[in-house]
């Protein structure tokens, strides 16, 4: 049936090759003349009511495809209590029940004997899903040092070819010769980062896998997925400053500068909105809003901000006015970000919305046993709703599956107020790089601000996924969302400048990411166009291991890391 995550094709006449990724089948005996109502809760739907999955008909037997990808509560009632029963009520209609971590591809028997004694019994063990992990990631290693060494022995190749004409110091050609003018390093780690957040960003785009923790967190909570979207908005933030200061220097006019700024800020949204249209342009259903229309709407405010209050020159001052310099000299540009903040938080805690209380973050529907059943996101799903219209907001958030909730975008309008937070956490960070000269004093103050920023988020959270004061959440792009992913940035930032720019430490390895950094906007548009499309994709049978679906996602990463290095080698470089 499968490369890997091997099992039999049947079982006991179970067609196994049915089953999709992360399934398993469930078999009810029932050797009673009575009816049983199964009913399931999942690990992943928080604070929910168990769902009725099927009726268990008497002296018959059942056989469903259950979920395993988290742990699962089953429950057999002796009533059919509708589509969703409380967990704490008709405790005494309760025949069975059981909490287990099924696994992909195993064979649950659940038997009821005629005189009402059960027996649950794993019939077919399970196949490991982690297992494929390892191996694929051994497979992708073996790849890098394969066209590591073939990449060395190409540029030995090259270089035994070309005849070295060593000129001597007093030489005629060499007196008097005019030095060449130091030229600004360029920084590789911004590069990096921004390759490290392209790459992860195909991959997790691409499926991820299909590992629970690698997509994205259904509601509250940080999974790997979730740090790609706003690692970027941090690094476009960080480079705000630098491309204005730059500017400046050279002179350019200050009404140039907001031109072009105007200018890509609309041509990031309308090719988000071209995005949107790849499955059809229907007016009545186009989506809105997207990644990159977030990406020109922060852009927008930051940089328009920034350039209201930049400084034409950076100038040193005392030792302790130094201290805080980067921060001083754009405290005006913290003012009115931290005014979007606190807008941002009177919305959420002050206004009650329809059937919504108020400080409400969870996702609605089922949530709280339905008790906030058209309150899908709170305040910032109503506002959306009705700023946007359903219609035009994202239709497949799985929050609609787990918790039956209404339409929500996790793109909205109303996050984009602490998105433009995300943005200039990154500009404090790019200030910071312009302000400071040594590694020492901006690792210091970067390692600082991401540290900062963590300890914000415990206090923000009270150290817990769900019962903090404000939740950790990538839908509702939640304050202490920002703090935890702007600190790992500022972190992961600091890591990367100290090892590649300080050190010159790993430069084969950081390759991987530095030429994809290049080129981000192409390798971004190229993935969301292709990604269906041969070469860029491929299947095989019904892709329903861990395995293939990990082999393929990589591979589409592969091709798009080769195409940006071709692209680097070309000297071809694409930006808005």
């Amino acid at each position: 049936m499968s490369w890997l995550e091997w099992t039999d094709s049947s079982f006991r006449g179970l067609d196994l090759t049915k089953l999709k990724v992360d399934q398993a089948y469930f078999n009810i005996s029932n050797g009673m003349n009575q009816h049983f109502y199964l009913y399931t809760l999942s690990q992943e739907c928080i604070s929910c009511p168990f769902r009725k999955i099927k009726k268990a008909a008497a002296l018959n037997d059942t056989i469903l495809k259950l979920d395993t990808t988290r742990r699962i509560e089953l429950r057999l009632f002796t009533k059919d209590h509708g589509p969703f029963v409380h967990p704490n009520v008709v405790v005494d209609n309760v025949f069975w029940s059981m909490q287990e971590q099924l696994g992909e591809f195993g064979v649950y028997d659940l038997t009821i004997k005629p005189s009402g004694a059960t027996a649950f019994e794993i019939a077919k063990e399970p196949v490991s899903t982690f297992s494929s992990l390892i191996i694929v990631l051994f497979i992708v290693l073996c790849i890098y040092w394969i066209f590591k060494y073939i990449n060395k022995f190409y540029i030995k190749r090259l270089a035994s070819q070309v005849t070295e004409i060593n000129i001597p110091p007093d030489s005629p050609e060499n007196v008097n010769e005019p030095s060449e003018p130091k030229t600004k390093k360029r920084l590789k780690s911004l590069d990096i980062f921004r390759g490290i957040a392209i790459v992860l960003m195909i991959f997790v785009n691409s499926g991820g896998g299909h590992y629970w923790w690698i997509e994205h967190a259904i509601w509250n909570g940080l999974h790997f997925a979730d740090l790609v979207f706003p690692w970027f908005l941090f690094i476009m933030g960080v480079c705000i400053p630098l491309s204005i200061k730059s500017q400046i220097n050279r002179q350019v006019a200050m009404s140039s500068i907001v031109k072009k700024v105007i200018k890509r800020s609309i041509t990031l949204f309308l090719l988000g909105l071209c995005l949107n249209t790849l499955y059809g342009a229907s007016f009545q259903s186009i989506r809105i809003m997207g990644v990159l229309q977030r990406f020109g709407i922060a852009y927008l405010v930051i940089s328009l901000i920034h350039l209201a209050f930049v400084s034409n020159s950076i100038n040193a001052e005392t030792r302790i006015q130094q201290l805080f310099y980067d921060v001083r000299m754009i405290w005006k540009q913290w003012l009115i970000v931290l005014s979007f903040v606190i807008f941002h938080l009177i919305m959420i805690f002050g206004i009650k919305a329809s059937n919504c209380e108020r400080g409400y973050f969870g996702p609605g529907g089922i949530h709280e046993y339905m008790a906030h059943e058209n309150c899908t996101g709170g305040i910032a799903g109503f506002v959306d709703r009705n700023v946007l219209g359903e219609s035009h907001m994202y239709q497949r958030a799985k929050i609609r599956s787990v918790y039956d909730a209404q339409v929500f975008d996790p793109e909205g309008v109303f996050g984009c107020l602490l998105t433009c937070l995300q943005v200039f956490l990154g500009l404090q960070c790019g200030v910071t790089l312009l302000v400071y000269p040594t590694a020492k004093e901006r690792l210091r103050r970067w390692i600082i601000w991401g540290i900062g920023l963590l300890i914000l988020t415990c206090f923000l959270t009270f150290f817990s996924v769900e019962n903090g004061l404000i939740p950790i959440n990538k839908n509702l792009w939640s304050l202490s969302f920002v703090t935890i992913t702007a600190g790992l940035a500022f972190l992961l930032l600091s890591l990367i400048y100290f090892l590649v720019d300080v050190k010159n430490i790993g430069d084969d390895f950081w390759t991987i990411f530095l030429y994809p950094g290049m080129n981000a906007i192409v390798l971004y548009v190229g993935h969301s166009v292709f990604h269906s499309m041969w070469p860029f994709h491929w299947s095989v049978d019904n892709m329903n291991t861990h395995f293939l679906l990990l082999l393929e996602n990589l591979y589409t990463v592969m091709i798009w890391v080769l195409i940006s290095h071709y692209l680097y080698h070309k000297e071809l470089f694409y930006n808005i």
